[in-house]
């Protein structure tokens, strides 16, 4: 009897073993040892055309669904990069204008502990994109916080397009009760039709050293120092990148946002940029290591 219980047993783990193998895994985990190589100055760059295609170790996140598996090409593709040189490759990131349809973006992970970083992009922002005068504003990067105590947060910093400007914003301290947060509106117009080059230097505290620097298009338009992120987390951690778009008001998680909503006569419909040249920088690293080389037609 004993030696069948244990046929048995052995017979219903390798079954269970076999469907494992079969069924694809859910979500996308990767660690920062896993994406990070930090014996360079430059720990991570992609301009998506090292692989056929292949998003290599980026996480996906659609509307409310967080590292889900395998990207959505409606949503998330990588493309040939518009205005760019024969070869060039680019993230296409697409929102259409429905009931909860809000979110398409790729992310990778957050480190442990506070680390001076540098970051560099290049977004571009079609012709036919629609300024929208609404109050609502496109997330297209952000580097976001865990939460604390379970409760959500508000990205430690975001750049993002509203109307016809571009914005940057800031949410700090403590996270639980009323973080400080800041809003910045950007004097230059965001340019349709064309590439936009962006570089960000951090270096992420809860104290009076934290620094955040942001260049865009070589010229410096933010520097400011204290601190920076959220000092009651409980973790010391640098967040993490995430890039693409991001419609907060479409997210219609509370019923004012929805009421709203379904009273909006719309202006824009649809939304959708580009991405690439994504470059990650450590302490040891400088601006000319993640800036965005010039365009080559």
């Amino acid at each position: 009897m004993k030696r069948n219980r244990l046929f048995f047993s052995a017979t219903l783990t390798a079954f269970a073993l076999a469907a494992a193998e079969l069924e694809p895994a859910r979500y996308r985990h990767f660690s920062n040892i896993e994406v990070f190589d930090y014996h360079k100055a430059v720990i991570f760059q992609d301009d998506f055309r090292a692989r056929n295609f292949d998003f290599g170790k980026w996480r996906f996140s659609e509307n409310a669904n967080y590292e889900i598996q395998n990207e959505n090409p409606e949503r998330i593709q990588i493309v040939e990069a518009p205005g760019l040189a024969t070869g060039c490759k680019a993230v296409r990131f697409a929102v259409l204008r429905a009931p909860d349809s809000f979110r398409s973006e790729i992310s990778l992970p957050h480190e442990p502990g506070f680390h001076e970083r540098w970051y560099g992009e290049r977004i571009y922002v079609p012709a036919d994109w629609v300024f929208d005068p609404d109050r609502a504003v496109d997330i297209v990067m952000q580097w976001h916080a865990i939460p604390g105590n379970w409760r959500a947060t508000y990205p430690n910093l975001e750049i993002s397009i509203g109307n016809t400007n571009w914005f940057v914003r800031q949410s700090f301290g403590c996270a639980q009760e009323k973080p400080t947060r800041t809003n910045l509106r950007l004097g230059d117009l965001v340019r349709r039709g064309a590439w936009t080059a962006w570089v960000i230097h951090t270096k992420w505290s809860p104290g009076d050293d934290g620094l955040i620097q942001i260049w865009k298009d070589g010229k410096l338009v933010v520097e400011r120092k204290g601190i920076n992120v959220y000092s009651t987390i409980g973790e010391d951690y640098t967040p993490y990148l995430k890039t693409g778009i991001y419609h907060p008001e479409w997210h219609l998680d509370k019923d004012a946002k929805r009421t709203a909503f379904e009273k909006e006569m719309p202006v824009a419909t649809n939304k959708i940029i580009y991405v690439t040249d994504v470059k990650i920088g450590s302490e040891r690293a400088r601006y000319e290591d993640v800036a965005p080389a010039a365009i080559e037609r």
